[in-house]
């Protein structure tokens, strides 16, 4: 019940919390999953994605909106969409200098 508690909060992560051992006693543990794949396995899309999913809900939790900042973000073809400022760094190979961006909202492509 704990487990489905915590994930209900959460758009993509999964939390999985206790291991059933095999005399049928519990080992607590905590691994983040998405549709069943441990993080440490998940491509760098995914674990981007997963990572704003658990900072937009711990801003929620504790009612505090700080900037994200997300690092290759070349890698991700949508972003999940959050509350909290994204501050997103790109690789651009056109771009010989740095180049800032900003507005309300951008295109998920950008």
């Amino acid at each position: 019940m704990l487990e489905l508690k915590i994930n209900s909060r959460f758009k993509m992560a999964r939390f999985k919390l206790f291991d059933e051992q095999i005399n049928e006693g519990l080992r607590e543990i905590c691994v983040v999953t998405h549709n069943g794949i441990p993080y440490p396995s998940m491509n760098n899309s995914a674990r981007i994605n997963i990572g704003l999913d658990i900072c937009d809900n711990l801003s929620e939790h504790f009612g505090k909106q700080i900037p994200i900042w997300i690092d290759n973000k070349e890698a991700v073809s949508e972003l999940l969409d959050t509350e909290s400022q994204q501050i997103r760094l790109i690789v651009s190979a056109e771009d010989k200098a740095l180049r800032i961006e900003h507005g309300q909202s951008f295109n998920h492509t950008n």
